[in-house]
């Protein structure tokens, strides 16, 4: 079994450690987080180290994969890029709950977290470090980008695609071959029934808000 261990200490990282305990196929060593301090206790495994200490804690306890416990996409992208440079051999390991519903053809790449619930059908596509959230779906045919994330209880339909670094929110839905851009939010509740650009924040039920997000925002999406 290898020994991994979990960036973030947060509400989704609890949920990610709920999943590999029900799976049992992971030893968690502990946390590595940059604000919580060194020996706090969550959810039943303790924060052992942050980034600067992760070459360290790789060599003494044998790491072989890390989970990025972290559900904004922005700045799961700045975590995947800070720990590729200071361990550039790490296993970035995915996580399934064992209620999620996949079609026989479903890859799941590294990075990605799937939620309990969760369903992907036939002939879909997960991008590397996707997140799909409690009793979200994707429909057959529908690609998820890299980074790309559905909250809970969303919806997409079929030959939908979901562009590099995009967020669907909460119990959204997204209407039958429609595109959804790089870097774009569409809010929770929202009703998309028109494709969507990249760098946009929409909402609505139906979308009738478009807003545009800069690079200097994204962090705050």
């Amino acid at each position: 079994m290898k020994n991994i261990l979990i960036y973030g200490a947060s509400g989704h990282a609890k949920m990610i450690v709920d999943i590999i305990l029900k799976n049992n196929d992971y030893n968690i060593i502990g946390y590595i987080d940059s604000y919580k301090p060194v020996n706090s206790q969550v959810y039943g495994h303790k924060v052992i180290g942050n980034l600067d200490t992760l070459p360290v804690l790789i060599n003494k306890f044998n790491i072989e994969g890390i989970v990025i416990g972290i559900g904004d996409n922005d700045l799961r992208l700045s975590i995947y890029r800070s720990i590729q440079k200071i361990a550039p051999k790490i296993e970035f390991v995915p996580i399934v709950h064992p209620s999620a519903i996949l079609a026989e053809d479903i890859l799941v790449p590294e990075g990605a977290v799937l939620m309990a619930g969760t369903i992907v059908n036939a002939n879909a596509k997960l991008g590397k470090f996707c997140l799909l959230n409690t009793k979200a779906s994707l429909g057959h045919d529908s690609v998820m980008a890299d980074f790309s994330s559905l909250s809970s209880g969303v919806t997409i339909a079929g030959n939908v695609t979901i562009g590099f670094c995009s967020s669907i929110c909460l119990s959204a839905s997204v209407s039958q071959g429609l595109t959804i851009g790089d870097y774009t939010v569409i809010g929770g509740g929202s009703l998309v029934l028109k494709s969507v650009g990249d760098f946009k924040l929409a909402y609505g039920s139906p979308i009738h808000t478009q807003k545009d997000r800069t690079l200097d925002l994204l962090h705050t999406a």
